[in-house]
This record gives structure tokens, sequence and C-alpha cells, in this order.
């Protein structure tokens, strides 16, 4: 194989790797990037609190929290309302109101 095929089979793989990593899904609940370094963590106030596809109560659920489980912040709804979160616990990343989010 050439250096030039390589090349293009690399870009391919690494398309492929991209599209992938876009589209993939788990229960309808987008996979989440694992957690960083610099997130922020703290846990759910609550018992089975739903996490929402998106910062609104008529979006889909996408997992439950317990206050056994640990959460990495990642954003605040433009109101101040919801926090965006990745449940290290379960690996499911969405939006919980904020009421249910504590440090």
């Amino acid at each position: 194989m050439t250096s030039e095929n390589r090349g293009k089979t690399a870009g391919k793989r690494a398309a492929a790797m991209a599209g992938l990593l876009a589209t993939a899904t788990l229960g309808g609940a987008a996979l989440a990037a694992p957690a960083h370094a610099d997130d922020v963590y703290g846990h759910c106030t609550g018992e089975g609190v739903r996490i929402r596809a998106a910062a609104s109560t008529s979006a889909s659920v996408v997992g439950l929290c317990y206050s056994d489980h640990r959460l990495a912040h990642r954003d605040v709804s433009g109101d101040g309302q919801w926090d965006k979160v990745y449940d290290v616990t379960t690996g499911v990343s969405g939006w919980i109101s904020h009421g249910y989010w504590s440090w």
C-alpha cells in the first residue's frame, strides 16, 4: 500500500468514527463524553429525578438520577432553571431541574 493510499484509508476511518460518535445513541439518549478534569462535581438531591434530553419538562426522559449518583455539571440553561449534567454513575447526559442539583 502506498503512503497516499494509507492516508486515504486513515482519513476514511477517522470520518467513519466521527460519524459513529456523532450519531451513537443509547436508549434514545446521546452518549455523553466522559467526565473532564475541569468538571464541577455534585450530586442529585432527589430519588428518581428525571434526566431530560432538553431543558424542558416536555423533553423526553433519557435517564434517572438518585442521591448516590455522582454528577458532573456541564452547563446552565439561559433562564437558570436547568442544569446540564453528566451522570458519572450511569453515563447518561442531559438536563435536570436546577433544584435537584447540589454541590
